[in-house]
């Protein structure tokens, strides 16, 4: 058996079978489901009665709508919806105040809102309560006294608000993809999301392996380990097969998450009903097979970009606090796409998507994101895997020339010009 291939089946195994591996596989993609369901879950459980008072001093037939619209019940679909008990007490409002903030500090209401005689001219209402923090009462207070208000003026200048509000009706917007396949139903959130993502994920993933093949090889250094490895095997290899293997590792990984993803996709419809989701919500976030392909070829090509820097970094460095030094500056390309997430998922063609796309660095994050919001040109594609796996074969030149003197040199800091005299040296 080959020398790279005994240290990879040792990486690969030595990862695979240890609890981070187990539990991270298990709770990442229930983190991924609990982000996407739970807030759509937890607000449609919300909801319940408020107890208002409304002082009616606006102009007749105001304060009537106002009761009646707060009193109507939410609609069958609306998921988290409040309803009202409303009390009507009439002004003056200076007579009235000091009473029911009394009665709201008893908890015998809710709160209570002031109608004044000014409303139709000044478009504003007073609103007291004890607890502010939800926007949905407010919203329905704005929204049934801000539909009386418009009803009156509607009147004194002659029109019907049913009539009006019929012209008025909005236009829903019903958002498709064209691909080469025909087209695809999304819509801007869920595309924004699926990118955001998709390169969370690949920015995770490199990150983390990338830190693992760094530790690997800096624990083997510190504890001189590495002396006697590579007494018996070339050190080339011996970076090749910790870079393969914990590669592997990250494959098996991703592999495992793609067949949760896509037993889980073929149920969407029923655990958007449990759920209490619309039909289709989860639905709108299935990843093309091509897409799919795509993904895993930028983040196997950024694995193995940013492995082999880290894998020169774990050699060049003596310890952890060293490397903790170094990594955030290795890391600061992959971190850019996520800094320009509104300019990439936003305008995936655009210029700034596109020069990030096509920079080897910077593109296995951000070609996925433009790839998850809109139909990339093939030649960019393929020209972006090009440069990422020509910049690989180079980073991992130079990391080897590195990793070959700096595995043995101990208590030597690692400056600028210690990696120039590496380098010539390998």
């Amino acid at each position: 058996m080959s020398e790279w291939m005994i240290v990879l089946k040792r990486e690969f195994r030595e990862r695979v079978f240890s609890k981070g591996f187990v539990l991270s596989t298990l709770l990442f993609p229930l983190f991924i489901a609990a982000l996407m369901i739970l807030p759509a879950v937890l607000g449609a459980g919300s909801g319940g009665q408020r107890t208002l008072v409304v002082v009616d001093e606006a102009p007749a037939g105001v304060g009537d709508y106002v009761v009646s619209a707060l009193g109507r019940p939410p609609k069958a679909d609306e998921k988290g919806a409040y309803t009202y008990r409303v009390e009507r007490v009439a002004g003056p409002f200076a007579g009235v105040r000091e009473g029911l903030n009394q009665r709201v500090l008893a908890e015998e209401i809710d709160g209570y809102v002031h109608l004044p005689p000014t409303l139709l001219q000044a478009s504003a209402v007073d609103y007291r309560a004890r607890n502010l923090s939800s926007f949905r009462v407010e919203r329905d207070i704005g929204r049934a006294v801000s539909e009386a208000a418009q009803a009156a003026r509607l009147r004194q200048a002659g029109l019907d608000l049913t009539e009006v509000s019929t012209l008025l009706r909005p236009v829903q917007v019903n958002g498709a993809k064209i691909t080469a396949a025909g087209e695809e139903a999304g819509s801007a959130e869920a595309s924004f999301f699926l990118g955001y993502i998709l390169g969370f994920l690949i920015y995770l993933l490199v990150f983390i392996y990338g830190v693992n093949v760094m530790r690997s090889v800096l624990e083997e250094k510190t504890n001189r380990i590495v002396e006697v490895i590579v007494s018996s095997m070339k050190a080339s290899h011996l970076m090749l097969g910790k870079i393969l293997g914990v590669g592997a590792v990250a494959l098996l990984q991703v592999g495992i998450w793609a067949a949760i993803g896509v037993i889980t996709s073929t149920q969407s419809g029923g655990i958007a009903a449990r759920m209490g989701l619309p039909p289709g919500a989860l639905s709108s976030f299935s990843v093309s097979p091509w897409l799919f392909v795509s993904a895993i070829g930028f983040f196997l090509l950024g694995f193995f970009l940013y492995a082999a820097l880290f894998a020169a970094l774990g050699a060049a460095v003596n310890s952890e606090q060293e490397a903790q030094q170094f990594q955030t500056l290795a890391f600061i390309p992959l971190i850019i796409p996520m800094l320009f997430l509104g300019p990439i998922t936003n305008e995936p063609l655009g210029t700034t998507a596109t020069v990030l796309g096509l920079i080897p660095f910077t593109a296995p994050v951000t070609m996925p994101m433009r790839m998850a919001a809109a139909t990339v040109p093939t030649w960019q594609i393929l020209a972006s895997l090009g440069g990422i796996a020509v910049m690989v074969l180079v980073v991992a030149w130079l990391a080897g020339k590195i990793y070959r003197v700096g595995i043995l040199s101990t208590g030597t800091k690692p400056t600028l010009r210690e990696l120039g005299r590496w380098l010539r040296a390998a």
